[in-house]
């Protein structure tokens, strides 16, 4: 995983390069003092994960997750304090890790990371179909009838016409396996199929009963797809 540090303090930014050094599926890319200066790198560079520092001058680490939540990729907090890290949780990040950081604690984190990133062993994908487990039933469907895909949390609902299906998974595994000539990213947790576009009004895609909201970093790439006149 590719991953950038954005931390304000020296050391701990050092004892976590130490630690990315180290672990054989990690690959750092960058780190940060100012997280201003990490959104103009996201923004041009696909990154896995961040550790994020929660308490920077600038700007805190939740703002920061405010700031690029359509475009955020995974994120474990690092804190001094546990109550922010709690408060982190309320914006779905992967973890959290307590200053001063230690290897076993650093790992374990990493790896529960890793895991809701290629945890999607209840979707199994062959040509044009789904299959896909719902307790001990696994029901086949054709990828031309999933109509919209909706991140919750750590889950994945995709919508046909008459059904729901809930999957344990990531919204990047997913998008990775829909065809991006037919299927849409238009906001952090939404991917519509563009052929069930009904019509767009200001910054909201209207699907049936089902009002779809614009991301403001997918807004223009979703008017070129479009070819909008």
């Amino acid at each position: 995983m590719k991953c950038i540090i954005i931390e304000d303090d020296k050391m701990s930014r050092e004892i976590l390069e130490l630690f990315i050094s180290k672990h054989p599926k990690l690959q750092l890319v960058g780190h940060f003092e100012n997280p201003l200066d990490a959104i103009t790198f996201l923004k041009s560079n696909d990154i896995d994960l961040i550790f994020l520092d929660v308490e920077m001058p600038e700007m805190t680490g939740i703002e920061f997750i405010n700031t690029l939540n359509d475009i955020l990729p995974k994120v474990i907090v690092t804190t001094s304090h546990s109550e922010f890290a709690v408060e982190a949780f309320k914006y779905n990040v992967s973890g959290y890790l307590l200053k001063p950081i230690h290897f076993d604690q650093f790992s374990l984190a990493v790896k529960k990371a890793e895991k809701k990133e290629t945890n999607t062993n209840e979707l199994e994908f062959k040509d044009n179909v789904i299959f896909i487990k719902e307790a001990k039933t696994i029901t086949k469907v054709d990828k031309s009838e999933i109509k919209l895909i909706e991140c919750i949390g750590d889950y994945v609902n995709l919508f046909s016409k008459d059904k729901k299906f809930t999957i344990h998974s990531s919204m990047k595994a997913i998008e990775q396996r829909f065809p991006k000539e037919k299927y849409l990213r238009v906001h952090r947790s939404f991917i519509i199929r563009i052929d069930a576009i009904e019509d767009i009004e200001d910054d909201t895609i209207t699907m049936g009963a089902k009002l779809i909201p614009i991301g403001k970093t997918y807004k223009s790439q979703i008017y070129k797809r479009l070819n909008i006149l």
